[in-house]
């Protein structure tokens, strides 16, 4: 009897036991989409971030050529036509041009080689910088 209640164990289907660890397929797939959903959300929001940052280097740097221009015009009563004959240090990859000078005012315009962002200004009687809206004296400007 003992020998035929073996034979019966090893015919008989055996239990499926499955394993508590791990995942399955499924559970990385959704792992995987969520993953790809939240980088297509950031990755936008990281280029805006960076074009601020730009734009705001743009302004910075002309807000210091606002007050390079002003300490010049003091020793030498007259603006500076060249931003090298100026105490200005620019920020990497920002370009800064006076574009007139005329008596009593000057204009300018600052452009950045990562982006088409352009910035300018003008103060006192010269003519605003090509292409930039500017309508207040002093005030800086930024194309969108």
């Amino acid at each position: 009897m003992a020998d035929i209640a073996v034979s019966d164990r090893k015919t008989a289907a055996p239990s499926v036991r499955r394993s508590a660890t791990g995942f399955t397929l499924i559970e990385l797939l959704i792992v995987v989409v969520l993953i790809g959903l939240l980088t297509a959300i950031a990755i936008p929001q990281f280029g805006s971030a960076r074009e601020k940052a730009y734009r705001a280097q743009l302004q910075g740097d002309l807000h210091s050529l606002i007050s390079a221009q002003e300490s010049y015009f003091s020793h030498y009563n007259a603006y500076a036509d060249d931003v090298s004959k100026l105490e200005f240090n620019k920020t990497p990859n920002v370009t800064v041009n006076i574009t007139e000078v005329a008596g009593n005012g000057w204009s300018a315009k600052a452009v950045h080689a990562a982006t088409p962002v352009e910035c300018g200004l003008y103060i006192g009687n010269a003519s605003p910088p090509a292409g930039i809206p500017v309508t207040t004296d002093g005030k800086i400007v930024c194309t969108e």
